[in-house]
Parts: C-alpha cells; sequence; structure tokens
C-alpha cells in the first residue's frame, strides 16, 4: 500500500504534496549599496541623446540554501530585475537592476528556500509538516511561512528593445563628420503585456528569472572628396567618418494594476566616434584624425526565450 500526502486548492493545482519541496520565507535580505548611470551616452551630446538610466542595487541575506528571490517594487513604475545572483560561503548576493537613477524607493527582496534550509522558529510546536518518502527530507512545514503563490504565468520581451520603430542600422555615404543621432534608444513602451487579475500595485511581488540580453547600434558613415590645386600637388583629398552610438539591454519587468509586463532596461551604452583623412598633397600636410570611445559585440538579441513568473502577496511575510 502507497502512502502520502497530497493537497489541491479549488482549480485542481497541487498545493502541497510529498514529493516537491515547497518554498518557504526566510527574510528579507539586506539593501547594501547602489550606483547610478546610463541616463544618456557618454561623450554625445545632441539628438536622442536621453535613455532610461538604471540603479543597480545590491542585496546580500545568509543562509545554507539556495534562495528564491521576489522583488516587492517600492515603485511600481519602475522596471526591475535580478540581474546577478551569487553566494560566497554563505552569503548570498543579488544585483538588482531598476529603471531611473532615483535612489529613494528602492525595492525590496523576499528570499524563500526549501523547508530543510531555515531552522524551527522559537516557540513554535504545533503545526503540520510533510515528509518525502525517506522520511526526512521536508516538503512543507507550516511553521516556516509557506510560499503562498497567488498567480503566475510566463511571459517573453519583445525582439526589439527601442522605442524607435524598427531596430537601428547602418547609413553609408552621409555627409563628412555626420553625427547626429536619428534613433531612440529609450525602452519604455517595448513590453509584453499578460493579463493578471491577481496583480496589484500595492502588495504583489514577484519572481521571473531571465538572462536575455541585447545590444543594438545606430552607426552613420560619412565621406567626402575634396580637389586639391594644382599648387599644392593636384588630386583628390579623402576624408571618412564614424558616429556609433550603441546600448546593451538586459530584460525587465514591471508591474501594473491586473498587468504583468515584459520588457527591456539600458544596462550600458556608448557612444564611438572617428574621422580620418588623406595626405593633402605635396604642399597639403600629412593624413590625420580623431577616435574615441568603444563599443561590445556586435547587434543581436541572445537568451530570449519565455521565462514562467510567480506573483504572491508580501504582506503575508511582513
Amino acid at each position: 500500500m502507497a502512502y502520502g500526502f497530497e493537497a489541491k486548492n479549488d482549480s485542481g493545482k497541487v498545493i502541497i504534496n510529498d514529493t516537491i519541496e515547497n518554498l518557504h520565507f526566510i527574510g528579507k535580505a539586506t539593501h547594501d549599496s547602489q550606483y547610478t548611470g546610463y541616463n544618456d551616452f557618454p561623450t554625445y551630446s545632441g539628438a536622442n541623446d536621453t535613455l532610461d538610466g538604471n540603479t543597480i542595487c545590491y542585496y546580500t541575506i545568509t543562509c545554507s540554501g539556495t534562495p528564491v528571490p521576489f522583488i516587492k517594487p517600492s515603485d511600481y513604475s519602475r522596471w526591475a530585475a535580478v540581474i546577478k545572483q551569487s553566494v560566497s560561503g554563505t552569503t548570498w548576493t543579488f544585483h538588482v537592476m531598476c529603471s531611473g537613477e532615483d535612489t529613494s524607493n528602492m525595492p525590496q527582496i523576499y528570499c524563500f528556500v526549501n523547508a530543510d534550509d531555515i531552522a524551527i522558529p522559537s516557540g513554535e510546536t504545533h503545526g503540520m509538516i510533510v515528509f518525502k518518502a525517506d522520511g526526512s527530507t521536508k516538503t512543507f512545514d507550516s511553521r516556516r511561512q509557506p510560499l503562498a503563490i497567488t498567480g503566475g504565468g510566463n511571459a517573453l520581451p519583445p525582439v526589439d528593445p527601442t522605442n524607435s520603430s524598427g531596430l537601428p542600422g547602418v547609413t553609408n555615404n552621409a555627409a563628412w563628420q555626420s553625427s547626429t543621432l536619428d534613433h531612440d534608444f529609450r525602452s519604455g513602451n517595448q513590453y509584453t503585456a499578460y493579463s493578471d487579475s491577481n496583480i496589484n500595485t500595492s502588495n504583489t511581488m514577484f519572481s521571473c528569472p531571465s538572462i536575455a540580453q541585447a545590444v543594438y547600434s545606430r552607426v552613420i558613415n560619412g565621406y567626402k572628396s575634396s580637389n586639391i590645386p594644382w599648387y599644392r600637388g593636384g588630386g583628390t583629398q579623402e576624408h571618412w567618418s564614424t558616429a556609433w552610438w550603441w546600448v546593451m539591454y538586459r530584460s525587465a519587468f514591471r508591474i501594473r494594476s491586473g498587468y504583468f509586463d515584459a520588457g527591456w532596461n539600458v544596462y550600458q551604452a556608448g557612444y564611438w566616434y572617428d574621422e580620418h583623412y588623406e595626405s593633402g598633397g605635396w604642399f597639403g600636410g600629412g593624413s590625420g584624425g580623431y577616435t574615441a570611445g568603444n563599443r561590445p559585440y556586435d547587434n543581436k538579441t541572445i537568451n530570449r526565450q519565455t521565462n514562467a513568473y510567480i506573483i504572491a502577496n508580501s504582506s503575508r511575510y511582513d
């Protein structure tokens, strides 16, 4: 005869059984520090210079298990995502990226682990514990604040992270020294919305692991050819210029009342400019040029795939 335990909700979904280990609340991660940046293109000043900006926050928590972080926004209008999670000994560090550069309303990070990774709360003598078939591994312990999931689904950001229509491209044979950006690299309008009636903007927190990222560039190649007078040697002198704007994005998420949005936020950005020209003939001086800035890898979106998101009520754990 088989033994075990299983509990289902009104929708017939399993919420507790003796096979799957439930997550339990271990505490809120400590907000240690943050840095801000990329509200515009470094070294560039001109049209479409404005970017969304970001704030990278560092949080830590100590536990023996592997924590699953939930983001509880303080400002629900901002995009947010965990972009890195690492451990040293039993100290876990989370890097959380938020859109904008306001450091006064950073999110809270609620952490959940398996029941065996949490010490028994003092004074808790009653409750229900469910074990696996081995008789020792806990899948559920009512004394340890189990995670109560209120909703969820699958989310996928759009391919194009930029606000302008279509991806930025390359223009050749523009005027020499052309360096005016004509593409909006902000990303606040580019997202996929998922309807979820369980979401609100007061106590909803979410977990959605994603490592999707993208890099896109706008390139303007300029050129001109100048005639050299006969008394300076004759012929032509050619001039080339390249203006190159690039932005690296990371996937990010936002909660609106009744919606979970999957989109993007700027992670890094740069501007690269180069101009050079040939020698000007016998008496026209030598060749020369100017260059500044750098760029990352080639244009592409990587690791873009559907990710599961989970939402829960943060007030249960305050």
